[in-house]
């Protein structure tokens, strides 16, 4: 009889080891996945931080072309410091709250050279053709890049 007391705080002893070594690797997992996580969104907002772009056109006299199609010419500048696709696959362009289809734009740069990217600094252009002209009055494009940043801009014809 004297024998079966310290066994069983042994045993009692024994599994609480165990579940406090169950909880303190979980704990651990759990610590290390938020530690990953802030790491990614940390990335992702530095990122973000570094890209940035602007649309430089003048808003008064907008460049336009043809008689039908007609095709507008925005200006885009990449003011960050890092290099944005500029293609219509990361590139999508709304003109007064509508999506203008893949295929009616156009990347190059400033001499007409089609582009897949724009460095940092640098000037790009977007025409966008449509199969009607624009109406004599305010209008508004909104240039969204594949990481969710967007630019707009309030122009007239």
């Amino acid at each position: 009889m004297g024998a079966g007391g310290p066994a069983s705080e042994l045993i009692m002893f024994i599994v609480a080891v165990l579940v406090a070594g169950s909880v303190a690797g979980g704990l651990a997992y759990v610590t290390n996945d938020i530690a990953g996580g802030i790491t990614d969104r940390g990335a992702m907002l530095a990122d973000s931080l570094r890209t940035d772009f602007a649309i430089i056109n003048d808003p008064q006299n907008i460049p336009v072309s043809g008689t039908g199609p007609y095709t507008y010419t925005f200006y885009i500048k990449n003011i960050g410091k890092m290099k944005i696709p500029f293609t219509s696959d990361a590139v999508q362009v709304f003109i007064d709250g509508t999506l203008i289809p893949p295929a009616n734009l156009t990347f190059t740069d400033v001499d007409g050279n089609p582009i897949t990217s724009l460095n940092p600094y640098e000037v790009g252009q977007i025409q966008v053709t449509l199969g009607t002209a624009l109406s004599a009055e305010t209008h508004r494009i909104v240039v969204v890049l594949e990481n969710g940043k967007k630019r707009s801009l309030i122009f007239e014809i």
